[in-house]
């Protein structure tokens, strides 16, 4: 039986990526800021797995700020997939979340260097995929990010400079890494404590005020997990970039599913003009992600994914309907 060691267990993407791999036959091992934490996650993840399966998992206390406790729990695996990684608030200044990013996935790499594992696949964004406002291009893993770009927030520069760093290190360490870009996030949660952007899901259902002018690239968390254990498991993956999302919902039409299915919820659309997005985004740090995004028309491709490893997605209509249904499951919604 192979073993893995996922980073940050108790987040959305995580949860995901144990239950994938244990329903896959691993062994996995998964880090949690505070042992505190295990009790709660493992009965999220048995809500989702066999007896049998669960019995493969287990828990240790670290965190992405210290070394302490990575490299003697990472030592004896097969792999580490690390999926941990600060989201930010809106708030830090780009110095701050660089930092914190960047350190944390240089921490992971190191340790796993130290234990003698080579093998690491890295969950890294296609906000590090993001080109400048008005670009018409369908993008491919070959693009990075031009960190210059005026229309980055924290976040996304934050991304760039830690898949960048996780490169150079991988280089030199003789790391076999594989780093996997997702977009938005979306679908079926396991517990009311990993939500995650499905927050802006359940913002959607309960009805916005006014809805801003963005299209969705929507990956799907449970093809986003399996994206993750089908590159470990292929030797082709070894020092690539893997684009995880290629379909497109604005959010107009993601209120108008939820119109269709909940009609109870009485959710009435209102546009947002892009010029008050862009005004309100200086007061509420939550806009400001939105505002590259603004009738963006860039696309990214899927195809390395795709040829390589065989991969599918489900359509996005289905993992936005899949993700309201569990948070109105959970009371979300409320």
């Amino acid at each position: 039986m192979k073993k893995v060691v996922v980073t940050g267990g108790t987040g959305f993407v995580a949860g995901w990526v144990i239950v994938d791999f244990l329903n896959a036959g691993y062994e996995v091992s998964t880090s949690v800021r505070s042992m505190k934490k295990a009790d709660r996650l493992e009965n999220e993840i048995a809500g989702a797995v066999s007896k049998d399966e669960m019995k493969n998992l287990s828990f240790f206390e670290a965190d992405l700020t210290s070394d302490k406790n990575w490299v003697e729990n990472i030592k004896g695996a097969d792999g580490v997939i690390h999926v941990a990684s600060p989201m930010g608030n809106g708030t830090q200044t780009v110095e701050e979340l660089v930092s914190v990013s960047k350190n944390g996935t240089l921490t992971v790499l190191k340790a796993a260097k130290e234990a003698g594992v080579r093998r690491v696949v890295m969950t890294s964004s296609q906000a590090a995929s993001t080109p400048e406002s008005g670009s018409t291009a369908i993008l491919d893993e070959s693009f990075w990010t031009d960190v210059k770009n005026p229309d980055l927030d924290p976040y996304r520069i934050s991304k760039v400079e830690s898949e960048k760093a996780a490169w150079k290190y991988a280089k030199e360490a003789g790391i076999e890494l594989t780093t996997v870009l997702p977009g938005a996030i979306f679908g079926p949660i396991l517990s009311d404590k990993a939500v995650s952007s499905n927050r802006i899901l359940l913002q959607m259902l309960n009805g916005l005020p006014m809805t801003p002018h963005v299209p969705l690239e929507i990956s799907d968390v449970r093809d986003l997990a399996r994206l993750h254990r089908l590159a470990f498991e292929n030797s082709v993956a070894i020092g690539k970039r893997y684009l995880a999302a290629s379909q497109v919902l604005q959010m107009a039409d993601v209120e108008k599913i939820y119109q269709t299915n909940f009609p109870y919820k009485k959710i009435k659309i209102r546009m947002m003009p892009n010029t008050v997005t862009k005004l309100l985004a200086r007061f509420i740090p939550s806009l400001r992600a939105l505002v590259p995004m603004l009738d963006r028309k860039y696309r990214h491709t899927t195809a390395a994914a795709e040829n390589d490893l065989g991969w599918t997605q489900h359509k996005p209509e289905e993992t936005v309907m899949d993700a309201a249904k569990t948070l109105i499951k959970f009371g979300l919604d409320k």
